[in-house]
């Protein structure tokens, strides 16, 4: 008689082979069939139970199908939570509040998101703090609330910087992240600091022609758009326009958005 290991062994593998020559669509179906054995073999509160869930939800997020693969992740996260399984848990809330997100379902992407970053918290794993903050800090901006996502990158640049140090991309990141949240709080002097130190970044880990660089310099050209600083605004937008042209098509809605900015600027100036 085959032990439940055994038999999550023989799954596994068997949806694994049957995956690997099956077309992408029928994919989804292939992993219902999967969690269907599952169901007969595993105990409902275990973590292989949970294990076959995320499994599940995966596959329907890769497909997609964003909807059905939130339903599954959820199920999966509260089988971890009732196992006290919190790193389970943990990762599970954040595939939520990236689903919930794409799903426009933003109180519970928010909810998930914060969950997920205090679950990390209590385990004193600061690895997904920086990415799940500037996270949350998008829903914010996305909703129309920048002071209320500032704080949420103010403690994603707080992560980034204990995890990284002050030279690295996911510092440049929140630093970058935050000054567009300043800039839309009108606090441009701060702002511009904020971006000059993330293009400082970039530009030492990347190189000059990067569209991380780029990004810096769009969001410093409309800082100083803002202020009035016009001939700075216009050089910061014609130099992001020029590393942009390097890498995207000219109907990329970066270049497209740059042409924009630089067409409403003073004719003068």
């Amino acid at each position: 008689m085959q032990t439940t290991s055994n038999l999550w062994e023989v799954l596994c593998r068997d949806f694994e082979s049957e995956r690997q020559v099956s077309r992408a669509q029928d994919c989804c179906e292939i992993s219902k069939k999967f969690l269907s054995a599952a169901r007969l073999v595993l105990r409902p509160d275990s973590v292989r139970m949970g294990d076959a869930l995320e499994i599940v939800g995966d596959v329907f997020q890769a497909a997609g199908e964003y909807a059905d693969a939130a339903k599954y992740f959820e199920e999966a996260r509260e089988t971890a939570e009732r196992l006290g399984a919190h790193s389970s848990q943990a990762r599970l809330s954040a595939k939520l509040g990236l689903l919930y997100e794409r799903l426009g379902r933003h109180d519970e992407a928010i909810k998930r998101t914060q969950e997920s970053v205090a679950l990390y918290e209590d385990q004193r794993d600061y690895s997904q703090h920086a990415l799940l903050l500037n996270h949350l800090g998008s829903i914010h901006r996305h909703l129309g609330d920048p002071a209320e996502a500032a704080q949420d990158y103010t403690r994603a640049l707080e992560a980034a910087t204990r995890m990284h140090g002050h030279n690295h991309p996911e510092t440049a990141t929140a630093l970058n992240n935050l000054g567009v949240a300043r800039t839309e709080c009108r606090q441009y002097d701060e702002a511009e600091s904020l971006h000059m130190q993330a293009l400082g970044i970039r530009e030492k880990t990347f190189g000059p022609m990067h569209p991380e660089v780029a990004q810096s310099m769009a969001n410093l050209g409309v800082v100083y758009h803002a202020v009035g600083k016009y001939d700075q605004a216009r050089a910061y937008y014609h130099g992001a326009s020029q590393i942009y042209r390097s890498f995207r098509a000219e109907d990329d809605p970066e270049l497209q958005n740059l042409r924009d900015n630089i067409a409403a600027l003073p004719n003068d100036a």
